[in-house]
């Protein structure tokens, strides 16, 4: 991306679920990035009112992902999508082109700011899936070991092991990931580590360097 002299850097920022992603998003912010959340712009897009992909998505999948307010309900169609690598591509291919392009617009918006952030960050478990990658000047993936993943996703989304393991063999596995990142955040241990390293990547960003 060309993004000029004063424009600040598009960082993408992926990880695999339970990886620890979340919390080195929300430590950028805190430090004065502008976050845009790839999960609550694929909710913006699936909702009743304005969402580009809401007619496409209960078309494909019908009435029963709606809940009483006939709001497509994430959960419901998390049970369906996770279960076939058939439907989650077609869910994919009905919701990924229209974040995309909000995505875009909002990088755009915030970089025509008249003081914009130092950098912007894309957070998005599957950017490179996705191909989000190419919004970006540069990617980070946050690391940790699959079984502590699997322990973190159990605990926190109440989950079976088996439906835990199910949402992380959808997506990359580390290997690929960190292989395609410009840098790589490991999250084995300690919450002031992984602020530590965190800290440093951002100065680093808000650099230039």
């Amino acid at each position: 991306m060309d993004k000029g002299e004063s424009a600040p850097p598009v960082i993408g920022l992926t990880g695999g679920i339970a990886a620890g992603k979340s919390t080195v998003s929300e430590r950028l912010d805190a430090l004065g990035a502008h976050v845009i959340d790839a999960d609550r712009v694929g909710h913006r897009v699936l909702m009743r009112e304005g969402g580009e992909a809401y007619e496409g998505v209960v078309a494909a999948f019908g009435a029963e992902i709606l809940d009483e307010a006939g709001e497509i309900a994430r959960p419901r169609l998390g049970r369906l999508v996770f279960a076939d690598p058939a439907r989650l591509a077609e869910l994919n291919r009905l919701t990924h082109p229209p974040m995309h392009e909000r995505m875009r617009r909002e990088i755009e918006d915030v970089r025509g700011q008249p003081s914009p952030p130092p950098f912007i960050v894309l957070d998005a478990a599957v950017l490179f899936e996705a191909g989000w990658d190419a919004l970006c000047d540069e990617v980070w993936a946050v690391s940790t070991a699959p079984e502590r993943a699997l322990e973190r996703l159990v605990a926190r989304n109440r989950l079976s092991p088996e439906a835990a393991r199910a949402r992380i063999d959808a997506q990359l596995g580390n290997a690929e990931r960190e292989a395609r990142a410009d840098r790589v955040i490991r999250n084995d241990g300690t919450l002031d580590a992984l602020a530590t390293a965190v800290e440093a990547l951002a100065a680093a960003a808000a650099r230039g360097a």
